[in-house]
């Protein structure tokens, strides 16, 4: 059974809950690579009680331009005019930030999330985890309402998942078609060993690879986007990922496995449409690729020519 996403009636009454709660406090997690603006927006109106870059390395660099950033939001962000703005501006670009509610002190939190910015791969490479990035988050936790996921299922143990949620209430990010999605700890025995598991993480192989998994449509999408962007001006914005994540699909049932290759399929299903399944000729073709008697390349040469 699919689990319907939070209802946005239901998301703004529980924000307003945590901004009513003395007992608890409302936070933001901004990505400034994202967007550069958008804290100066909550500063600007006095929404922002104090902010801090989440990456201790790039701390008075640079760097903390492009990073994200913790922010502690004021009891009175509701009220503020330019409140409304800031939760349409979460719909329509998921990317951006996402809010947190939580008992811990910003210094605590702060503490907290900064030491999940890096992790170990299994040869005990270093590397920073974007775990902010709604796309990762909701990976991360296996948000079971998010239909709009790549890789739905939970990339971290669930003692892993209950660390890094330890201390926090609730966690909404926006989906990629726009629907808050909330987060929640969950009251187990997993959750009570959540302090065994040490920091940084150390992920294994197979997390590893959901995790770029995960990334591989946006990855996509950024190809086509920076070398062929002609052939999404035909299809609206909101659909770009969807197009290119059932593109890809369509080419893994080929055996395509490679960037290249299927980077080249989604250009050729961009180009052709539902003639790539209904021309007798590319069928044929896409049915020897499928069976390993010729490579895509030798089958895209053989495609017939669009006017």
């Amino acid at each position: 059974m699919k689990i319907a996403p939070l209802e946005v009636a239901t998301f703004e009454s529980n924000l307003a809950t945590v901004f009513d709660n003395p007992d608890l406090t409302c936070y933001a997690v901004i990505d400034k690579a994202q967007d550069s603006r958008l804290l100066e927006k909550f500063e600007k109106h006095d929404i922002a009680v104090r902010s801090k870059c989440l990456l201790p390395a790039a701390l008075d660099s640079d760097i903390e331009d492009y990073a994200p950033h913790l922010l502690e939001l004021s009891p009175l962000a509701a009220d503020a005019g330019i409140w409304p703005t800031i939760l349409r501006g979460g719909t329509q670009h998921p990317a951006t930030f996402t809010l947190l509610a939580s008992r811990l002190s910003f210094d605590a939190l702060w503490d907290h999330l900064s030491a999940f910015t890096e992790i170990l791969l299994p040869d005990d490479t270093d590397m920073v985890f974007a775990f902010w990035d709604p796309a990762v988050l909701g990976a991360l936790t296996g948000q079971a309402s998010d239909l709009t996921l790549h890789v739905p299922a939970p990339v971290l143990s669930e003692r892993q998942r209950s660390r890094l949620l330890k201390g926090i209430s609730a966690w909404w990010y926006w989906d990629r078609d726009g629907n808050p999605q909330q987060i929640l700890p969950r009251d187990n025995a997993e959750a009570a060993a959540a302090d065994l598991v040490s920091l940084p993480l150390k992920l294994t192989q197979v997390q590893v690879d959901m995790l770029v998994e995960a990334g591989v449509p946006d990855q996509l999408l950024s190809m086509v986007m920076e070398n062929q962007p002609q052939l999404l001006w035909d299809i609206p914005a909101s659909q770009h990922y969807k197009t290119i994540e059932k593109h890809l699909l369509d080419a893994r049932k080929l055996k395509l496995f490679g960037m290249r290759d299927i980077l080249n399929y989604i250009c050729a299903a961009l180009i052709y449409g539902d003639e790539l399944q209904k021309d007798s000729n590319i069928v044929a073709l896409l049915d020897q690729v499928k069976v390993g008697a010729i490579s895509f390349d030798i089958a895209m040469e053989q495609f017939p020519q669009t006017e």
